[in-house]
């Protein structure tokens, strides 16, 4: 490689062992302040080093960006927390690489930086707290950054990953990044309205425009004006209102139900499903030129099976919120807790494994975790992912051998009310309607069981 490198914020022994291999790249170097790049020669790539320590800011890179967004920058850090590297991408960081450096994705990084320069908004970067999008992995590090990109512009972002991942989360995050922060979040979920309503809850309807219009309604798009849409579960769209929803993105106008005046919203849309929309496309089950409107700037959310590396810090996280939502006073979750919950296949996710952690917290209460109330039958090497017959006899027989018949009980109506939420799409009324009791009886047994919790 050739070409000059500046270092802003390197020191010490680290310092060193960076400058040794840029000399053996054949690569120049300079140090710099942040203060001193408008100033200095336009280096081929500047690599700000950053510490965890300064969360949620990023004090070097906001230097280096305010000063020249022109020059290509890598943020190099050491335990940088998700809004940090969130952050980074926002400010137009062309990647983040954590310590221990990996001199071949250092090389990689260098090499792509003096070839591009990502472009970034003027506008002020807001600091606040990202929803808890959490984990250190390389998959979930990926995530981080393309949620910061997605946050520095207004194109339209197509979310996919299986249930439970954090979507609707990683909807909010953006959000919550971007320069419309300050203004409305609305999200709506596809699969929870009926298909006759979808229109009125969507566009909105005008007095007399059906049974019981009595006023004009404001719908979801007029209400998010100025802010963010989120379409939860567009998969699921009916292909009726498809051409609608198509015809509202290419001019972002639309009419209320019953009224012939156009309106207008400005808003940014942000769909999520957790279905191969590819594979329904070429189907016929979902538009192709509405895919390509959604899909402006699609990003994947990993299965948790699938980053196994972050499960650990996903449960110190749960049991602190735990503590801190519930009054609760856990201390710690036992190693083979911990152990099980690396090797568990997790079919609901992230939002599996929080209400996993609330149900054995509220049985705890005080104290350290011994058992996580996993579903058997669900573990990474092997098992399929339903309650066999067969396992369901292990469970029993591991119940009355250690003497918890009647905690067994209550895990399987736990576990059973999970899956019925999953199952109709945290639809509450649904679920109490199929199981044959009161609203008031179902919300008791939820927040015995820890379920009384926002779904992802």
């Amino acid at each position: 490689m050739t070409g000059n490198v500046m270092l802003i914020g390197w020191h010490g022994h680290e310092c060193r062992k960076l400058e040794r291999w840029l000399r053996e790249q054949g690569l120049v170097f300079n140090h710099a302040r942040p203060e001193d790049v408008v100033a200095a020669e336009r280096a081929s790539v500047a690599l700000v080093r950053e510490s965890g320590a300064e969360a949620p800011g990023l004090p070097r890179l906001e230097a280096v960006m305010e000063s020249s967004r022109a020059q290509p920058t890598i943020l190099v850090g050491d335990g940088l927390a998700p809004e940090q590297v969130i952050l980074a991408a926002r400010l137009g960081a062309l990647d983040v690489l954590t310590e221990p450096l990996c001199r071949d994705q250092l090389r990689k990084a260098i090499g792509e930086a003096r070839m591009s320069c990502l472009d970034s908004t003027d506008a002020d970067v807001l600091r606040e707290d990202c929803p808890a999008i959490l984990g250190t992995s390389s998959q979930i590090l990926s995530v981080y950054k393309q949620l910061g990109v997605a946050a520095s512009n207004d194109l339209n972002v197509l979310l996919t990953g299986e249930t439970g991942v954090g979507k609707e989360v990683s909807a909010h995050c953006i959000h919550r990044h971007s320069v419309r922060a300050h203004r409305p979040y609305v999200a709506i979920n596809c699969t929870a309205i009926p298909e006759g309503l979808l229109e009125a809850e969507m566009f909105g309807y005008a007095r007399g425009a059906y049974t019981n219009a009595i006023a004009d309604g404001v719908g979801r798009i007029e209400s998010a004006h100025g802010g963010t849409l989120l379409l939860d579960e567009v998969g699921d769209m009916p292909m009726a209102f498809q051409a609608k929803l198509l015809r509202f993105l290419e001019d972002r106008q639309f009419h209320r139900l019953g009224d012939s005046e156009p309106r207008a919203a400005d808003v940014r849309v942000i769909a999520a499903t957790n279905r191969d929309l590819e594979q329904d496309v070429e189907a016929g089950r979902f538009r192709r030129d509405l895919y390509y409107r959604l899909s402006q700037l699609p990003i994947h959310i990993p299965a948790l099976r699938e980053r196994t590396d972050d499960v650990r810090a996903l449960l110190r996280a749960f049991v602190s919120d735990a503590n801190l939502k519930l009054g609760l006073h856990i201390t710690d979750i036992s190693e083979q807790a911990q152990a099980e919950a690396v090797a568990y296949h997790w079919p609901g996710n992230v939002r599996e494994l929080k209400n996993i952690v609330y149900q054995a917290a509220v049985r705890t209460r005080v104290g350290r975790i011994d058992h996580l109330p996993l579903f058997p039958g669900t573990h990474t090497q092997g098992g399929d992912d339903t309650c066999s017959e067969t396992a369901l006899a292990a469970l029993i027989q591991r119940a009355i051998a250690g003497g918890r018949v009647r905690e067994m009980l209550e895990e399987v109506e736990g576990l059973a009310l999970q899956s019925l939420l999953e199952a109709f799409a945290g639809n509450r009324s649904r679920v109490a309607e199929e199981l044959g009791m009161s609203r008031n009886t179902l919300r008791a047994r939820l927040r015995l069981h820890g379920l009384q919790v926002e779904s992802q």
